[in-house]
C-alpha cells in the first residue's frame, strides 16, 4: 500500500494576496456582459471540439440556473429552479439539491434526508430509505449505501432465500443487499465498479480496489467533508468545509489546478480538458487542469455553483 499525502503540501492554495492580484490581472475588457442564455465564450487557442453548456446559480438573480452556451454547441435552457448549491442531472435536464447522486445511467436520483435519503425516478416513483447514508452511483448503476456501520450495495448478484426489492423504474429487476466495505464513509465516490475513493470517520482518505487499501492518507481536521468525481472518473475532488482541499487521480496522484484563490465549486468539461471553478466571492475561471496559470481566463459572470455538460 502507497502513502500519498493529497492536501497541505500537495494541494497548498496560494495565499489571498496573491490570489487577489491573480484575479485583477485575468479579468477580460470592461464590455458589458450579454444576457445569461446568449453569452458565448471561445478562449483564446482553444482546441476543435471545444463545446458543451455550463449551468450555473447567479447569486444576482436569487439563484436561479442560468447557462452559458459555448463554442461550438447549441445552448440549452437550464431546468427552472432556484438552488446556490445544486447537483445537475446528467443529460442537464434537472437539477437536484447539493449533495443528491445520479445514476450514470439517467433517470434515478438519489436525494440526501435527515433520516435517510428517497430515490426517485423521472417518471415520479420513489422509494425512501431510513438510515441510510452517502448513497452514490457505481458506473454500472449499481447503488452503494452505508448502513449499520458499513458500506453496501443493491447488488442483482442474489443467493436463494436473500430478501429481495426492486428499485423505482427498474423493470421490477430483483436486487438484495450485500456488504462492499467493512467501514462506514461520510462520502464516497466510484472511480469504477471496483475502485472507490472514501472520506472515513476517523479523518482518513482512503483508495480501495474492493477491499484491499491502495491509498490512506489522513486528513486535517474538518467539519464536513464530500468527494465528487470528473465526468469520465477519471480525477476525483475533494471538498472540506465547502472549499477544494484537493484534485487527484485513482492512484492518488495529485492534478494541480491554478491558483485562483477560496475555490468553492468546480466545473469539468465533458472532455476533462477543461475546467470552470468558482471562488468564495462568485468569480469565475476558466483553465486547463494541468496548465498551473497558463491559459487561465476570467468569465463575465458570478455564480455560486457549476456544471458543465
Amino acid at each position: 500500500m502507497r502513502t500519498w499525502l493529497v492536501l497541505a503540501a500537495v494541494f497548498a492554495l496560494v495565499a489571498a494576496a496573491a490570489a487577489d492580484a491573480l484575479r485583477g490581472a485575468l479579468r477580460d475588457g470592461d464590455h458589458s456582459p450579454a444576457p445569461a442564455a446568449e453569452a458565448r465564450i471561445v478562449p483564446p487557442g482553444v482546441p476543435t471540439g471545444f463545446m458543451g453548456t455550463v449551468f450555473y446559480s447567479d447569486p444576482a438573480d436569487e439563484c436561479r440556473l442560468h447557462s452559458l452556451r459555448l463554442a461550438g454547441f447549441t445552448g440549452a435552457p437550464p431546468p427552472k429552479v432556484r438552488e446556490c448549491r445544486f447537483s445537475l442531472s446528467p443529460d442537464g435536464t434537472q437539477a437536484a439539491p447539493e449533495g443528491s447522486a445520479w445514476s450514470p445511467l439517467g433517470g434515478l436520483v438519489a436525494v440526501p434526508r435527515d433520516d435517510g435519503f428517497v430515490l426517485e425516478a423521472a417518471a415520479g416513483q420513489t422509494i425512501v430509505v431510513r438510515g441510510g447514508r452517502a448513497p452514490a452511483f457505481k458506473p454500472d448503476g449499481t447503488l452503494t449505501q452505508v448502513r449499520g456501520g458499513e458500506l453496501v450495495e443493491w447488488s442483482v448478484d442474489c443467493d436463494p432465500g436473500e430478501r429481495l426489492f426492486t428499485m423505482p423504474a427498474d423493470n421490477a429487476t430483483a436486487r438484495c443487499v450485500h456488504t462492499v466495505y467493512p467501514h462506514p464513509p461520510t462520502s464516497i465516490a466510484w472511480f469504477s465498479n471496483s475502485r472507490f475513493v472514501a472520506v472515513l470517520p476517523t479523518r482518513r482518505l482512503v483508495i480501495a480496489e474492493d477491499r484491499r487499501i491502495l491509498v490512506r492518507a489522513t486528513l486535517p481536521r474538518f467539519r464536513t467533508a464530500s468527494l465528487e468525481l470528473s465526468p469520465q472518473r477519471s480525477f476525483a475532488t475533494l471538498w472540506l468545509d465547502g472549499e477544494l482541499a484537493g484534485t487527484f487521480d485513482a492512484e492518488g496522484g495529485p492534478l494541480p489546478i491554478a491558483p485562483v484563490g477560496e475555490v468553492t465549486s468546480l466545473a469539468w468539461a465533458p472532455s476533462e480538458r477543461w475546467l470552470l471553478a468558482g471562488t468564495r466571492g462568485g468569480a469565475v475561471f476558466l483553465l486547463r487542469p494541468d496548465a498551473r496559470d497558463a491559459r487561465v481566463r476570467r468569465l463575465d459572470i458570478s455564480a455560486r455553483d457549476l456544471a458543465w455538460r
